[in-house]
């Protein structure tokens, strides 16, 4: 099968998957039943000519809008939509490219699909599936920056230089897009940042600091890749690890990553939601570190345990 074609069924695979999973969690919630709920809410606002930072602040929602405008720009094709459409075309858009890069570019990753970041992402509607559609294709370079967190980490992993500057051209392009249809808003998103105490590095939780032997394989993208992704302030949930499941070179090796989160799932009783929601997000934190990072982790050290001084793979050419 031509690597186009292959793509073109594994996005339809994908958007399939992703669209099957929100319906069956999240699509019938309320407003702020999904984590996209507040990027829709706030593109709304801005077709409106309100404030986006002020119209999904607290009480309405939850959170404080902890997004950059960028990602309120990226989420204007969907404003129009009512809400539950708006998730779904959102979920399946995201399954769909992150399907077609992995086709491409990843045909034996295709467990991916049925582990836990996956389903996490699908389920909350998150944006970890662009992001790591965009780590393969560069030409997605816009979407990091809706997320910086998991942008920083995606651009740690490129493939090659030339794939770090499309993500990086990309990524700068929709921020100065933002600054000129409103210069204030780095003011307003950087107080509604303030509020927030769930925000912290993986590498912080316990265990954490085994991370950093990824330094060992500084060369390897995929290290790179990884210590990024724990360096970086995340909420320690499951749907911002998608992108580790890129570090898998063959079909048994992506069955394993997969398997290390789904095996996790059966603990989650002993991590019920409570409050307040930094302490519950600290804890499966550890979780996550342990089941989503380390294996990957531990299957990059595994690939060089003979020579660490082996030759780096041969980077990747980013698709057109």
């Amino acid at each position: 099968m031509q690597e186009r074609t292959r793509g073109f069924v594994f996005a339809s695979v994908g958007a399939l998957l992703a669209g099957y999973i929100l319906l069956g969690f999240n699509q019938g919630r309320p407003l702020g039943g999904t984590d996209f709920d507040q990027v829709w809410a706030a593109a709304r606002a801005l077709l409106a000519g309100q404030d986006p930072y002020e119209a999904v602040a607290p009480p309405r929602f939850y959170f404080p809008l902890f997004y950059p405008l960028a990602a309120v720009l990226a989420a204007l094709p969907f404003a129009p939509m009512e809400l539950h459409a708006a998730r779904l075309a959102f979920v399946a858009l995201g399954g769909g490219l992150f399907g077609y890069a992995i086709g491409r570019h990843r045909p034996w990753a295709w467990p991916t699909f049925l582990g836990l970041p996956f389903i996490l992402s699908a389920s909350l509607a998150q944006w970890s599936t662009f992001l790591t559609a965009a780590l393969l294709l560069p030409w997605l370079g816009p979407i990091a920056a809706t997320k910086p967190n998991l942008g920083l980490a995606v651009l740690a992993g490129a493939r090659s230089r030339r794939a770090a500057l499309i993500l990086l051209i990309g990524g700068l392009a929709i921020l100065l897009l933002s600054l000129g249809v409103d210069p204030h808003w780095p003011e307003r998103w950087r107080d509604a940042l303030a509020e927030s105490r769930h925000f912290r590095p993986l590498l912080l939780r316990p265990g954490g600091i085994l991370m950093l032997l990824a330094l060992v394989r500084w060369r390897d993208p995929d290290a790179r890749l990884l210590l990024a992704l724990a360096a970086v302030p995340t909420t320690g949930l499951y749907y911002d690890m998608l992108p580790a499941a890129m570090v898998a070179r063959t079909r048994t090796e992506s069955a394993i990553l997969a398997g290390c989160t789904l095996i996790a799932w059966f603990a989650r009783p002993a991590f019920p939601i409570t409050h307040p929601y930094e302490a519950w997000s600290w804890s499966v934190g550890i979780l996550t570190l342990w089941s989503a990072l380390i294996p990957p982790l531990a299957l990059v050290l595994w690939r060089a345990r003979r020579r660490f001084d082996a030759p780096d793979p041969a980077p990747e050419t980013p698709s057109p």
